[in-house]
């Protein structure tokens, strides 16, 4: 397997064989995701995923043992470091490179559940065949936050179970949309995890925003001011990235750059998507914890850091607010601009001549 600068891997079970004609294959890593996994493979499933390629990193809860009993899921594992792996994500480019150059390819979270214009009744070759015949490699979408209509703690998620039956709701804005460099140049940010655990972000003023377009926008890009210590510590904590780009055509110059947020260039359609993201359940304050202090995510898991403090504070904490939406569908995601569906797409796909 093709090694970047990462400890990989591993093991596989089974042999790989050559991919069926059209076949979308899906990429994942994972630790301790057992409470998802079943929901997470149906999901795909039924969207047409052929096979899936999972790395696990030393999970201890049975997520391993559960992934080697599924016929079309392909096991590998690691002990190695998350953080130095590049959260995971040189891992992912080499399994993408050995399995998935030629083929358009799901890359994704345990707790990602991908949806685009119509995904109710298109399954994803229909979408990649249209994509195909126009000339485009990418979908971008947006991480959508989803979470229960009470407290977490009390959310009593079960394995196998509807996730959206459990958490319903999201927040319709407000979303921050900014042009950037990496592709698919979108830098999307609010919703939820902003309203909640980045309040301070959401009530700066013009002139902090301003400062924050001239330094991430300028002075971080600038190769000799992105390495000067008194340049870095004028960041501010942020809430994270929700551009996402998880469905491409891979091939041989394609590579993930920080996570599933930016790709090497290729051509991007026009249609976007939603990942619906269903981590805000009855275990997240107990992971909040555990990430802190393992840190391996970005920035030493300050992002994590966050979330166990606010939730140590208010154990009983609701997410919801008057401004609450509870998921409908894909025109609904439509009709409220968070996710775009082309007159294109939509004729192709209604009538049948993809």
């Amino acid at each position: 397997m093709t090694r970047r600068r990462c400890h990989v891997l591993v093991e596989q079970n089974g042999e790989v064989p050559l991919p069926a004609a059209g076949e979308v294959r899906a990429f994942a890593r994972c630790r301790n995701e057992l409470l998802r996994l079943p929901a997470f493979l149906r999901h795909y499933r039924a969207l047409g995923v052929g096979r899936f390629f999972i790395i696990d990193n030393g999970s201890s809860d049975g997520t391993a043992d559960y992934l080697a009993s599924q016929r079309d899921v392909h096991l590998f594992q690691t002990n190695s470091r998350y953080g130095e792996a590049g959260m995971g994500i040189d891992w992912v480019n080499a399994l993408l490179d050995r399995f998935g150059t030629g083929l358009w390819c799901v890359t994704v979270d345990i707790d990602e559940l991908l949806l685009y214009p119509g995904s109710e009744r298109a399954p994803l070759r229909t979408l990649t065949t249209y994509l195909d015949q126009r000339g485009f490699e990418a979908l971008a979408c947006m991480l959508l936050d989803m979470y229960p209509g009470g407290p977490l703690e009390e959310s009593a998620y079960a394995a196998g179970s509807d996730p959206l039956a459990t958490a319903p709701y999201f927040d319709a804005g407000p979303y921050e949309r900014r042009q950037v460099e990496p592709c698919p140049g979108i830098l999307i940010r609010g919703g939820m995890r902003e309203r909640i655990f980045f309040p301070e972000f959401r009530a700066r003023g013009v002139g902090a925003r301003l400062f924050d377009a001239m330094l991430y926008g300028v002075a971080l890009h600038t190769p000799l001011l992105r390495s000067m210590p008194s340049v870095l510590s004028l960041r501010r904590p942020s809430p994270p990235c929700l551009t996402k780009v998880p469905l491409v055509r891979w091939n041989e110059t394609s590579k993930y750059l920080q996570s599933t947020h930016w790709i090497a260039p290729q051509p991007v359609a026009p249609e976007t998507g939603v990942l619906l993201h269903v981590k805000y359940l009855q275990d997240f304050h107990a992971r909040a914890v555990q990430e802190s202090a393992r840190g391996e995510h970005w920035d030493g898991a300050s992002e994590y850091r966050r979330y166990a403090q606010r939730l140590s504070e208010d154990p009983s904490l609701s997410l919801m607010y008057a401004g609450s939406t509870r998921f409908e569908g894909t025109a609904q995601l439509v009709r409220m601009g968070l996710m775009h569906e082309s007159a294109d797409w939509a004729t192709a796909r209604d009538s049948g001549t993809v």
